[in-house]
């Protein structure tokens, strides 16, 4: 055998001779055939809500309600004194009957708050007194000198007519809730008719 031969059969294996890779099948699976695709689950929506929400919304609702029905009564309890206001600026301020105008207004408005006894029977000091304890420090003292004229025959000038009307315009500006005069109120006047009394006595 040449030379030439056996480099041949060194250089180049025998191919022929080698077994035969396995072919992969083309049948499937049948474990493979029964999978089906993977179904997500339906996105979470925002109903029903959870019970945190009922509760916060249920607060709320609450609070809205209270806030009306508190809105609704001040709106009735200042109702008589939008109307005194409406009234007290359509008066003459110039006219005789001015000041008797301005003390049926607060009298009517002070009647519409409290019983028609505790209000009717004040006059003079004891009126003055429990006007000036709804009225600002600083304008107290005023407001009785002023009605007291209206038993005059001289009428307000202009300026005691214009400061007469700023604090009946306070007056019903207040927002202070109106009580019943106390006792010591309604008798200012009683007793210094008492006194004039016991004095012509002696």
């Amino acid at each position: 055998m040449s030379a030439e031969i056996v480099n041949s059969h060194i250089a180049t294996p025998e191919i022929a001779n080698l077994p035969a890779a396995p072919m992969m099948s083309a049948v499937p699976n049948p474990a493979l055939a029964e999978l089906q695709d993977i179904i997500h689950p339906d996105p979470i929506g925002a109903w029903p809500w959870a019970i945190g929400y009922w509760l916060v919304l249920a607060i709320v609702i609450s609070l809205i309600t209270l806030l009306v029905i508190w809105l609704r009564k001040r709106a009735r309890y200042f109702a008589p004194r939008g109307a005194a206001k409406q009234l007290l600026n359509q008066l003459d301020r110039q006219a005789p009957s001015y000041v008797s105008d301005v003390n049926s207004i607060l009298k009517r408005t002070a009647m519409s708050y409290l019983s028609r006894e505790a209000i009717a029977s004040l006059d003079g000091k004891a009126w003055a007194t429990w006007l000036d304890s709804y009225l600002p420090a600083h304008k107290r003292q005023r407001i009785g000198p002023l009605l007291t004229k209206r038993h005059q025959a001289t009428p307000l000038t202009l300026d005691e007519a214009n400061e007469l009307h700023a604090l009946a315009q306070a007056w019903l500006a207040s927002k202070a809730k109106l009580n019943a005069p106390e006792l010591s109120q309604i008798n200012v006047q009683v007793m210094p008719v008492d006194s004039q009394q016991s004095e012509a006595q002696c």
